[in-house]
C-alpha cells in the first residue's frame, strides 16, 4: 500500500525496529540512491541514541506520529529531507516493537502524510492479532503468564491457581516441602491450607495427564520436567547480559490477579533486577521504556540525562516527571 504511492511521489518507506535500526528501506530509486549517501539505508541506526532527532526514533522514544522537517534534523547533512514517522505496537501487549517512516521532500510532511502512515500501521497490527504458523507450534512446555485472557500452558488456559503453582515450582528446580508450598501460595494460611493444597494438586495433575511427562513429585512437591515461564526466560535473559531481550520479556502485568506470597515476591525481584540492570547500562530509549512501563520517575530522569540537549522528546520527558512527582 505505502510503497507504491511513495514511489510515485518519490519518497522513500523504511521500517525501523524498536531500537531504531533501518531493517529495510524501499521506493523510489534515485531516492534511494541520495538517501544511501547520508546513511539512511537498512543496517543504519535512526534512533535518538545515534542520531539525535529524526522521525523514526522520535517516534519510537514518544510513542506517538511525528513529523521533523528538513533543518529540525540535529545533522545538518539531512536538512534537505523531511519525514514523518508512526510508531508500531504490539497489538497484544501494547509494546512498541518497530516505527514506519516515510522520507524525502515536501511531500513526506503533507497533511495526509501521517494519516497515510496510521492507516498502514493499524492494518499491520491487525495481521499480527492473526494466528500464525509459529503460534500454531506451541512450545509444550512453555507457560506464557501474560496472555491477555490469564495464563497458558502449550497456549490452552489455566487457572489463576494452577498457575502459580508450577511458577512457584518451576522457580524452585530443588522443590518445596508442603508447609513451604502454603507460605508461598495462601495470603493467610490456617489449618486447612495443606488439605486445600492437595486438592488443588491432585486437579492440576488431572490437567497435566495428557502428556505423561508432565509430573509432579510429592516430598517435596517438584516439577519432573524442565518448564519455562515467562519469569524463568527473563532471568534467563537478564543473567547472559541481553538487555534488550530481558525488556521485550519483562510485562508488568506478569500474573497480575495474583497475590499470592510467591508470586509477589517472584515479581518483585525481577522488576528490582531488571530495574538496577536498566539503570546501569539502558539507553535512553530502553530507560523511558521501562520508566514509563513502571511509572518510575528515577529511571524517566536517567533517561533525560541520555537524551540529547536538542532533542524534541526532552520536554514531554519533563512533563512525565513533573506528572509522576506530583
Amino acid at each position: 500500500m505505502l510503497v507504491p504511492a511513495a514511489s510515485d511521489a518519490n519518497l522513500l518507506v523504511a521500517l525501523a525496529d524498536a531500537q531504531g535500526t533501518l531493517l529495510w528501506v524501499a521506493g523510489n530509486h534515485g531516492a534511494m540512491d541520495g538517501a544511501e549517501n547520508v546513511g539512511f539505508s537498512a543496517g543504519a541506526n535512526w534512533g535518538e541514541s545515534s542520531v539525535g532527532t529524526s522521525a523514526p526514533g522520535l517516534a519510537l522514544a514518544t510513542g506517538s506520529g511525528v513529523q521533523v522537517s528538513g533543518a529540525e534534523h540535529l545533522y545538518e547533512h539531512v536538512h534537505h529531507l523531511n519525514c514523518s514517522a508512526v510508531p508500531i505496537r504490539n497489538p497484544r501487549t501494547g509494546r512498541i516493537i518497530g516505527a514506519v517512516d516515510l522520507t524525502g521532500g515536501a511531500d513526506a510532511i503533507a497533511v495526509h502524510s501521517l494519516p497515510l502512515l496510521q492507516a498502514a500501521v493499524a492494518a499491520a497490527e491487525g495481521q499480527l492479532l492473526l494466528p500464525s504458523l509459529a503460534e500454531e507450534r506451541v512450545d509444550e512446555d512453555f507457560l506464557d503468564l501474560c496472555a491477555s485472557d490469564g495464563p497458558r500452558l502449550s497456549g490452552k488456559p489455566l487457572s489463576l491457581r494452577h498457575a502459580e503453582i508450577l511458577t512457584i515450582l518451576a522457580a524452585q528446580p530443588r522443590g518445596l516441602n508442603s508447609a513451604q508450598l502454603v507460605e508461598e501460595l495462601f495470603e493467610q494460611p490456617d489449618n486447612a491450607s495443606e488439605g486445600t493444597l492437595r486438592s488443588e494438586l491432585v486437579r492440576l495433575r488431572k490437567a497435566l495427564a495428557d502428556s505423561p511427562d508432565r509430573r509432579i513429585a510429592a516430598r517435596p512437591y517438584r516439577l519432573e520436567w524442565e518448564l519455562q515461564t515467562t519469569l524463568t526466560m527473563l532471568w534467563q535473559a537478564m543473567e547472559e547480559g541481553d538487555l534488550e531481550r530481558a525488556l521485550q520479556l519483562y510485562p508488568a502485568e506478569i500474573l497480575v490477579r495474583s497475590q499470592a506470597p510467591g508470586i509477589v515476591a517472584l515479581r518483585y525481584r525481577a522488576q528490582i533486577a531488571l530495574r538496577e540492570m536498566v539503570l546501569d547500562r539502558g539507553t535512553a530509549q530502553q530507560l523511558l521504556r521501562l520508566g514509563r512501563q513502571s511509572a518510575d520517575s528515577q529511571l524517566l530522569l536517567a533517561a533525560l540525562r541520555e537524551l540529547p540537549l536538542d532533542s524534541p522528546a526532552r520536554s514531554l520527558v519533563v512533563a512525565e516527571i513533573e506528572a509522576l512527582d506530583g
